[in-house]
Order: structure tokens, then sequence, then C-alpha cells
């Protein structure tokens, strides 16, 4: 059965775990599709069921052939496909929740309150806009769907890599309950456009919107195979091969021992 997966250059985690998926997954064959962040932004599907880059952007029409070694990915030809890359919301969400104090909530900071209907709201938004893109991008096509993989704990301490909101949700004392909340608007707001959510595995995060540090170590640049970029937002074929089982859990394929 042929499989996709197609993203940002996140999907270089499942990319180089190509190897290890074939032999857990032989009844699977797999082709990476990638394209880097914003250039991923604007491809789209085509009439004939083709994804591509902006076809004006000669650049990117470089890149596209010299990472994938293909002008554009018929999605016609796979069974399923799992896009990878879009934060969907999130960024927006946890930035609301470090900038207010929810008032249904008991823990009082000194920032301006916010009702937790009015919390709800503005995550159903933030996610909407991003759902309802990702959803034209692909057309009435069916896709599984991935989140960017939260960033590692790495990035937790003052430091080069450093990131908010991320880092602030290791402290956040109701980072549990806005971390499922995101999660049931997400799922919601997906199958309401025919897309299926693949969740992070839980194996690989230490803490809500935090990934364990382990699957940051050793992450390659997808566009350049032996480049390594241990940002510890991008993550390791370990996290790929992890992620990709749930793949092929959800569509009916069980590792072979």
């Amino acid at each position: 059965m042929k499989v996709a997966v197609i993203g940002t250059s996140n999907i270089g985690a499942v990319k180089y775990a190509a190897d290890r998926i074939a032999a857990a997954h032989p009844d699977l064959a797999l082709t990476c599709y990638g394209l880097p962040g914003g250039k991923f932004d604007e491809a789209k599907v085509n009439a004939d069921g083709v994804f591509l880059p902006n076809q004006k952007d000669r650049q990117v029409l470089k890149l596209e052939h010299r990472i994938n070694g293909t002008i554009g990915i018929d999605l016609n030809a796979f069974a399923h496909i799992l896009v990878i890359g879009d934060t969907l919301g999130m960024p927006a969400t946890l930035w609301t929740a470090l900038n207010y104090d929810i008032a249904d909530w008991p823990t009082r900071t000194g920032r301006d309150l916010l009702s937790l209907p009015a919390f709800l709201a503005t995550i159903d938004e933030a996610i909407t806009l991003r759902a309802d893109h990702l959803r034209a991008q692909f057309g009435d096509h069916k896709i599984h769907v991935a989140l960017a993989p939260y960033p590692t704990t790495a990035v937790v301490p003052k430091g080069a890599h450093h990131q908010q909101p991320y880092a602030g949700m290791a402290t956040h004392p109701h980072a549990a309950d806005i971390h499922a909340l995101y999660r049931l608007a997400l799922i919601r707001a997906l199958r309401n456009r025919d897309m299926i959510f693949i969740p992070q595995p839980d194996e690989t995060i230490a803490s809500p919107f935090l990934t364990r540090e382990r699957y940051g170590h050793g992450s390659m640049d997808f566009r350049a195979e032996g480049r390594l970029l241990n940002d510890h937002r991008h993550m390791n074929a370990d996290f790929g091969a992890s992620l990709f089982d749930a793949f092929a859990l959800a569509i009916g394929a069980t590792p072979h021992a």
C-alpha cells in the first residue's frame, strides 16, 4: 500500500527513519515530500490532484526538485496521506494563556482576566484560520494531520535554544488543562473538515507542549542528509519512527515483529 508523508521541514524526522519504517512496515511503500515552512504554506493541490508549490517561485521550484526529485506529488497515487508541520493555532493559544489569567481557574498572577468561554473562543478562532487553510491546500483529498512537533525541553532554560511560548508551559499551573482543551478543539475542527488528527506519541512527550530532549538530539536537515540541526525544534529519526507507527496504526497497518 502506497502512503505519503508530506509537509514542512519537520518531515525530516520521518525521512531519515525510512529504513527503519520499511523494516517495521514492509507492506507500506513510503514516499516523503517536503518544502520549507513558508514555501509549503503557499503550495496547494491542482485540478488534477497534484500538490505543487507556487509555480511562479523559481527558487522553490529548483529547491523542490533537488529535495524531492519530483515536480509536485500526485495525491491520487496514495492510499493514505500524512501531513506534518502546521502548528494549527497552537502558538496563538499558548501566548493567550501566558498573557491572561483564566477567570474560571483559581490561579492568579496579576494579569488581566479572561473568562474560560472567551479563552475557548480564541482557541477555536486560532485553529479555524489554519485548519481552513490546510483544507484548502489539499482540496477534497482525505488526509491525516500531525502537528509540528513540540520543541524539546531544551528550549525551557534561558539561552541559545530558549523558545516562547513553549518554555512558559513548563511552569504554567494549568498547562495540562490548556493541552486538553486545545487538543479537543483541534480534533473537532479537523474532523469537521474531513481530516484525521494523529497526536504526537505519548512516549515522546515530556510535559504538555514539550518533547523529551532525546528526540531532538541528532536531528537532521530534510534538505541535506548529514547536515545536523540539533535546534530542538526539529526531531530525529527515533521521533519519526514513533510518529509513523502512530500513523500506521491509524490506517490499520501494524508493525511486523
